[in-house]
């Protein structure tokens, strides 16, 4: 075991450096042909540690093969050794009769077989352990004696291999068995005796070292501790994660702050206590914040009235802030606040938040006529987005960002403004991540989609285009919102249109550049990626989704149902008779030929029968792929399986085409009709998929 021990450490150091360290131990011990059972890493705020159970006293051995001289060099005729085979053996060190041959492509050769015997580990240990600290890194380091970095300085180290010290030195440093355990509750320092008593002796310093550990302990001693109150504890994942890493060993308080806070917002009121100080709401059994707090601490309990009333005093301090930017906020309608967003830059070449508001109503309104909606949605579409971005300016939210749109909902209400407009203003920020709801109305659905196609328009505009694993403007999460939002409401909207609507925003507000034409191809491929992987995701075949996806991104709600059709349909005896009849058209067309075709050149019975069926065909499926867009209800898409079901149909016809009719006719204009012919029908398959990138399932055909 290793223990690298350190002054406190951020919370985010300590989950990266456990991760860091069990990747990089593997590769170290692999790379060292040491084998073990298995290996483990965990942390507190000041130790990283790695646990390796059951690991190999020594190396594996390994066969090094050496090529010499071609065989016919290295041996007579009979086969008695050369010159070059005995110097060959004597190089490399082995007996000229342990030298075998061998056949490789170019020919046979002699090979030196040499065997390397295992290092013991105890040998190997002092220098693979400083090896493996050094190969940690992390975003924000300390750097001291030139070649140590670390993001907080490494105090001790405590190496242990079964009941022996790993003796070794980084920079001024040596390795122990002493390690150090809680600043406060501990003897200090401790010898640990063995790799097998280093839990007991931190539990004896009062130490969880497991991470997991002490997750567990903290979930319990919360809920306990809410019980005791009669009420329930709300539990912020990103706030536990950070209070794990904050203590050693938690011990729990409850504190309660002052009845006239609780008329605060509810959000206000936690985003307070978890933002700056860590501390878990507790809320009453339908949800109501009742009086109380729960914080984890890594004193002595000892001490935890003098502890709580430390706590109480601090958010008392904090709430009295919050209270006071809440009245003042307070002080004039929402809607009064909008002009002051002229004095808040969005980006240096796109002008400022009011700028942003008046391209986020004007695409927002234009959105809301597509979808048909009625005259009074639209009205409280265009006010929502007035008031969208108002409360970046209020003092709550410049205090706590983490409350804009919330902030945004809550003042709406107070002012006045429909509910409809307040959740509205809340909802166009969603969703923030990946883990995050969707908006459930449809002014917030709408805000959402503007919001978010006026960032990235206006993003690939000035060429900040995420590359890699680079998205500084988290672009790549707005567009997987806007596909989301489209998909899950089955919205008739078109991806091309959004974004010419976005640019003429752009133009309208005087703003450049603006996304000139291969800009807005980089868009469209850029969407194409996120829908790619958006249908990955829900589990749809990938050579289903490249065969759909070889068009423009437009109609998000279309793709998919074709996507779903084909993926139904992909093992039918249908799907054979269309892919067949489609490869036998596709391999004889010539698309620079075009697709007119001339009755008058049709000779042979079998062309015009196709010709016949390609144009009933042709009304058929123009049918089945019309559209129908009930407004914002959704969309009653194309019947794709109706459509399949039709160019299926065909290759009784295309079969007999080939079987009766001689394309490659002699006859100039006969010929080049005959492919027209073809290209026309290779072009109705293309209005569903592009069936060429399928790949045959050999054996799942009827």
């Amino acid at each position: 075991m290793l223990e690298i021990g350190t002054e406190e450490m951020p919370t985010s150091a300590v989950y990266a450096g456990v991760e860091q360290l069990k990747e990089n131990a593997q590769r170290v011990f692999e790379d060292a042909r040491l084998s073990y059972n298995k290996l483990d890493t965990m942390g507190t705020p000041r130790r990283l540690v790695i646990i390796v159970s059951d690991l190999a006293q020594k190396q594996k051995e390994v066969l090094h093969e050496v090529r010499g001289p071609a065989r016919k060099a290295a041996y007579t005729d009979q086969g008695e050794p050369t010159a070059a085979a005995i110097g060959f053996a004597k190089a490399q060190g082995v007996r000229i009769g342990d030298l075998v041959v061998k056949k490789v492509p170019q020919g046979e050769y002699v090979f030196a077989v040499k065997k390397e015997a295992g290092e013991l580990t105890a040998k190997l240990l002092p220098e693979l352990l400083p090896r493996l600290i050094l190969s940690l890194s992390f975003p924000k380091s300390m750097r001291w004696e030139d070649e140590i970095k670390f993001p907080r300085p490494i105090r001790w180290l405590m190496a242990l291999y079964g009941k022996e010290t790993v003796s070794f030195r980084l920079g001024s440093l040596e390795s122990s068995n002493l390690t150090w355990g809680h600043r406060f509750l501990a003897s200090n320092p401790i010898r640990v005796n063995g790799a097998r008593d280093y839990f007991k002796a931190m539990e004896a310093g009062k130490v969880i070292v497991d991470h997991r550990e002490r997750e567990e302990v903290i979930r319990k001693l919360i809920g306990k501790t809410a019980r005791e109150v009669d009420g329930k504890a709300v539990i912020d994942a990103q706030t536990l994660a950070e209070v794990v890493n904050l203590v050693e060993f938690p011990h729990v308080v409850c504190g309660t702050f002052s009845a006239e806070f609780v008329d605060l917002p509810k959000d206000v009121l936690v985003t307070v206590m978890e933002s700056h100080q860590r501390y878990f709401p507790v809320e009453d059994a339908v949800g109501n914040l009742i009086s109380h707090f729960i914080v984890i601490h890594n004193g002595d309990e000892k001490h935890n009235t003098v502890i709580t009333r430390g706590h109480e005093s601090v958010l008392r301090a904090r709430l009295a802030d919050a209270k006071f930017f809440f009245e003042e906020d307070l002080k004039e309608p929402l809607i009064k606040k909008v002009e002051k967003l002229k004095g808040v830059v969005f980006q240096e070449k796109l002008g400022t938040m009011y700028d942003k508001v008046v391209r986020i109503r004007g695409l927002a309104r234009e959105i809301a006529r597509e979808l048909e909606l009625g005259a009074k949605t639209i009205a409280d579409v265009k006010r929502a987005a007035s008031l969208s971005k108002a409360d970046l300016v209020t003092e709550m939210v410049v205090e706590f960002p983490a409350l804009q749109g919330i902030m945004g909902r809550e003042y709406a209400r107070l002012s006045g403004e429909s509910e409809a407009v307040a959740l509205g203003i809340y909802e166009h920020y969603l969703p923030r991540s990946a883990a995050d709801l969707p908006p459930r109305t449809v002014i917030g659905r709408i805000l959402s989609i503007a919001d978010k196609m006026d960032n990235i328009v206006g993003c690939f505009s000035l060429g900040l285009i995420p590359s890699g694993s680079q998205d500084p403007y988290a672009l790549r999460r707005q567009i997987q919102g806007i596909i989301g939002i489209i998909l899950e409401n089955k919205l008739p909207l078109s991806v091309r249109k959004l974004t010419d609507l976005s640019v003429a925003m752009y133009k309208r507000a005087g703003l450049e550049p603006c996304p000139p034409k291969e800009i807005k191809k980089e868009l469209n491929d850029f969407f194409k990626t996120r829908l790619r992987v958006q249908f990955l995701n829900e589990g749809f075949a990938y050579d289903i989704i490249d065969a759909v996806l070889v068009s423009e991104v437009d109609d998000i709600v279309d793709l998919k149902a074709r996507i779903v059709s084909l993926s139904e349909k992909r093992e039918s005896k249908e799907m054979d008779d269309l892919l067949t009849a489609f490869t036998r058209c596709k391999n004889l067309s010539q698309p620079s030929l075009g697709r007119r075709v001339r009755g008058s050149l049709l000779r042979e019975e079998w062309e015009k029968r196709l010709y016949a069926a390609v144009v009933e065909a042709e009304r058929d499926i123009a049918g089945y792929l019309e559209k129908v867009h009930p407004a914002v209800g959704g969309v009653d898409g194309a019947d794709y399986k109706g459509a399949i079901k039709v160019l299926a149909g065909l290759r009784p016809t295309v079969d007999r085409f080939f079987d009766e009719v001689l394309v490659m006719a002699e006859e100039r204009d006969v010929r080049r009709n005959r492919l027209s012919l073809l290209n026309r029908c290779v072009e109705l398959f293309l209005k569903v998929a592009d069936f060429s990138k399928l790949v045959i399932l050999e054996g799942n055909r009827e």
